[in-house]
């Protein structure tokens, strides 16, 4: 008995030893990290959204009808208004058909008046009972044809008219002539385009910007710069904001509209935007050193003698700090410079 004791109580010993030299390993392990409190902050959103700067308008200029070339109006870089013709076509031919269609216009409504006078005796003998109930019948018939003979004669000379009004091209749009032929003569078919005319008293860009900015909201202001040329800024404000993320890249689309813009913006370059949120929102400060990337953003915190690895969003980087959205609490614990595999991060 005396012995057994004795066993039993140098197992227990020994096994206590083993325990506590792991344990006593763990606890200076964890002693060892550096570790820094979690801090509450503020921060002012910015989206960023890189785009084409182009013209507010923009459309393609071509005929309606084929032909050649008899005048170009106007060339590349001049201005033109509303209305105002560009190029014409030839259109002798064209003016050949409306004298026709004139012509035959005339003669139907020359046919049209001697038939009304004659249906006109025609009614007297008829009441008169001189006329057949079919005769008559037939009489009444002639004028509704003659009638209806001016009624296509004259939409046939609309028809022409419009033929030649399509010979000459005017601008749908106020604007500035970008592109067009340099010569005429050319054999042209319809609907050929032949100018760019873009409004430049404007400009837009069509970008997006990020799936967690959805606090940009039409009318803000953006602050645009182009990249070739950081000494240039203009302000935009924003027109339209698409009420749905792009499918593809799952962004979400906006557009900004710069009202007189500076000389050297010009249209089709390519060009940063800023757009700043009115008011600061609630994050969290943390050291850079805190912040991994193994795959996705996390920091690790410490609570007593447990890790866990917690999942942030970074949104902006200060001199020693980064501010971060996640789920912490001021005053958690984060882990400096964390070892692959604390807190359960791959």
């Amino acid at each position: 008995m005396w012995l057994a004791s004795r066993l039993g109580l140098l197992f227990a010993v020994l096994a206590g030893g083993c325990t506590a030299e792991p344990q006593a390993t763990a606890h200076a392990a964890i002693a060892s990290l550096s570790t820094a409190p979690v801090e509450a902050a503020t921060y002012l959103p910015v989206a960023t959204l890189d785009g084409s700067v182009d013209p507010i308008a923009s459309v393609q200029l071509g005929f309606d009808v084929p032909g050649r070339i008899e005048r170009l109006l106007v060339q590349r870089g001049d201005a033109v208004a509303k209305g105002q013709p560009v190029a014409t076509l030839d259109d002798r031919m064209a003016r050949a058909q409306l004298a026709q269609a004139e012509a035959a216009t005339a003669g139907a409504e020359a046919q049209l008046a001697a038939g009304e006078a004659a249906f006109a005796r025609a009614r007297a003998l008829h009441e008169a009972g001189g006329l057949s109930e079919q005769q008559w019948k037939d009489a009444e018939a002639g004028v509704l044809a003659g009638r209806a003979g001016v009624e296509q004669a004259r939409a046939a000379v609309s028809l022409a008219r419009t033929h030649v009004a399509n010979h000459t091209l005017g601008a749908p749009i106020a604007g500035t002539i970008t592109n067009c032929p340099d010569n005429a003569g050319m054999m042209i078919g319809a609907g050929t385009p032949l100018f760019l005319l873009e409004d430049l008293s404007a400009l837009q860009i069509k970008g997006a910007v990020g799936e967690n900015d959805g606090w940009v909201t039409a009318g803000m202001t953006a602050t645009v710069i182009p990249g070739a040329d950081n000494s240039i800024s203009a302000v935009a404000t924003v027109s339209r904001v698409i009420p749905a993320l792009d499918p593809m890249t799952r962004r979400l689309p906006v557009e900004l509209r710069l009202d007189n813009p500076p000389p050297g913006l010009r249209a089709h370059a390519y060009a940063r935007a800023t757009i700043t949120a009115s008011e600061p929102v609630a994050v969290f400060a943390v050291p850079r050193a805190a912040v991994v990337a193994r795959p996705d953003f996390s920091v690790v915190v410490q609570r007593g003698e447990v890790h866990a690895r917690v999942p942030v969003k970074v949104l902006a980087e200060e001199a020693e700090r980064t501010l971060v959205r996640g789920e912490l609490q001021a005053g958690d614990v984060v882990v400096l410079y964390p070892p692959s595999g604390l807190g359960g991060e791959g």
